[in-house]
């Protein structure tokens, strides 16, 4: 067996590679709220569910170490099983606990599991359990929590299930004792631990308690209506209240198995907030702790200028994309989309609507060491863009294509109509089609439906170059908004299932290589930049930890008053 293992007892803020945020307790955070509404601080708002935990239970709701931050995007779902976008991801990492858990090298350390092993043919996984680890209400955590939450998750099949299809079967879930749960693999799958840290632990009893009526036998619904608006987690924090168009708010869990580092925030409240303008007067008037990754160039210029905030940048794991629709006329055509991806300047995004990225270079981002610099990377040639049409046989203004976006960012709209103009000059007619996140998702579920191109931020979901390939470009992933390409490539998909298989890292490094250049030639996606997260702080608040796991970054646990 080769064992992996560690810690019962972590350090507090132990795996931080880089100190950033800031907040002053007892911000005067209920003043100067005309902005951005007093009822986001209520939790409540006209036809929003809201929900508040038991006030014997929030432990620390009238504390008044409270750190306040801002999204920009609605939250929509907390369910464990169907969280996919960085927003939900920030819930679910403070009110759930997975098995492991990603330190900021992407390594994976004792989290709920304790220790675990792995057979040599590495198809049997064994866990065993922290003792003593509660959930918020009380209940122990067990290995049949374990098994139950994969059943749930793998029977709700949303969310990341398909990652596990294939893959893993219910009744190879196996409770060995109240501590140990094993996992026996229908083959050999080198993603599977990573994905992992997607496998956050439900409440069985809580959940079977709250049960409505569903289509899973005696599970009903599988408590799906319930914890919609409620949490049924062991995380660092509990819910304290929830409004999905207005705000979110956490409350420390007392009894936290790995405890709390020294200044850290007994409430944590993410709000809403759309406007730059907002941003800034709260900034400045430090009712804003940490503001939103996606704010405006000048937001962040104004931040910087402020005496009592500063601004950090750290290179991620990501890109943001344009998507190109291949199975949809005209970007159906491969030449089309050639010519399309040679006919725009990066350049003037990097330097002018977005001078704190880096220009991108391939469909994996530098940070990764399975990166490759041979990927093809087109520049800005309109001249090649209309020979590549014109030996397609196309005439200019012949084609029309769709582009969406998030209407509630500005960068994005300046990127679109940048693209507009492009394409415009080589001869493509594009309508720009605004949306709100909500709906680009909702459109992303059929080829029929996904615009031809679509502006999309992607990080990784689990630590491993696996995540930046299988969920955006396998044939067999869920259509989501991870794969609005809806690219479906024999070669692709073997060269993603070839790694899959490899044990070896160096082994699977050149498979990766080899499958970066083979995206490159299949134009399927515009690689606008590699994004660097820039975050505004008030002065006082460090301990955010980058890792390369969608919204892990938001552990708040980390976060703590200096």
């Amino acid at each position: 067996m080769n064992e992996t293992h560690t810690s019962n007892d972590e350090k507090s803020g132990e795996i931080s590679v880089t100190d950033l945020l800031t907040n002053k307790s007892r911000r005067r955070f209920l003043s100067g709220l005309g902005a951005v509404g007093a009822a986001g601080l209520a939790g409540c708002t006209g036809g929003e569910n809201t929900t508040s935990a038991d006030d014997e239970s929030s432990g620390s709701g009238s504390s008044d170490s409270r750190l306040v931050a801002n999204i920009g995007q609605r939250m929509g779902t907390i369910d464990p099983a169907k969280g996919t976008d960085y927003v939900q991801a920030m819930a679910l990492v403070n009110l759930y606990d997975p098995l492991v858990f990603p330190d900021s090298e992407g390594t994976l350390q004792p989290n709920l599991a304790s220790d675990w092993s792995v057979s040599e043919d590495g198809t049997t996984y064994t866990f065993t359990l922290e003792e003593g680890i509660t959930f918020h209400s009380g209940n122990p955590v067990t290995a049949e929590d374990v098994q139950f939450s994969v059943e749930r998750f793998m029977d709700i099949d949303q969310g990341y299930a398909s990652l596990l299809t294939g893959i893993l079967e219910k009744e190879n879930i196996t409770v060995e004792d109240e501590q140990t749960v094993t996992f026996e693999l229908n083959r050999s799958y080198t993603p599977f631990l990573p994905i992992m840290v997607l496998l956050f632990i439900v409440d069985k009893t809580l959940i079977m308690e709250n049960l409505s009526d569903g289509e899973f036998g005696d599970r009903g619904d599988y408590g799906q209506e319930f914890i919609n608006n409620n949490d049924a987690g062991s995380g660092a924090y509990q819910l304290d209240s929830f409004s999905r168009g207005n705000s979110i708010t956490f409350a420390a869990f007392d009894d936290y198995f790995k405890g709390f580092p020294d200044g850290s925030f007994d409430t944590v409240e993410v709000r809403i907030i759309t406007e730059n303008s907002t941003v800034r007067t709260l900034m400045r008037n430090e009712e804003l702790d940490m503001s939103g990754q996606y704010q405006d160039t000048q937001t962040y210029e104004a931040i910087e200028g402020m005496d009592n905030a500063r601004v950090e940048k750290m290179p991620t794991f990501g890109l943001l994309y344009n998507k190109i629709n291949t199975q949809k006329a005209p970007t159906d055509d491969p030449a089309v989309r050639e010519a399309i991806c040679w006919g725009f300047d990066y350049e003037q995004v990097v330097n002018e609507i977005r001078p704190d990225m880096n220009r991108a270079h391939g469909p994996l981002p530098p940070t990764w060491a399975e990166h490759t610099d041979e990927v093809v990377q087109p520049s800005y040639d309109p001249e090649r863009s209309r020979e590549l049409l014109e030996e397609a046989g196309y005439s200019e203004g012949e084609l029309t294509i769709s582009n969406t976006f998030t209407e509630s960012y500005a960068f994005q709209e300046q990127i679109a109509l940048l693209f507009q103009d492009n394409m415009e000059d080589i001869g493509i007619n594009v309508e720009l089609n605004p949306q709100t996140w909500g709906t680009i998702t909702e459109l992303a579920a059929s080829p029929e439906d996904t615009p031809h191109t679509s502006q999309v931020f992607y990080v990784p979901t689990y630590p491993s170059p696996d995540s930046m390939f299988y969920n955006q470009f396998h044939s067999e992933a869920a259509s989501t908004w991870m794969s609005m390409e809806h690219l479906e490539n024999d070669d692709v998909d073997s060269l993603i299932d070839e790694a899959r298989q490899t044990p070896d890292p160096d082994a699977r490094s050149e498979i990766y290589a080899e499958l970066q250049n083979t995206l490159g030639d299949l134009y399927c996606d515009m690689h606008l930049y590699h994004t660097v997260k820039t975050i505004g702080f008030q002065n006082d608040v460090e301990g955010l930890t980058l890792r390369p796991a969608q919204g892990f970054e938001y552990t708040f646990r980390d976060l703590h008053q200096v």
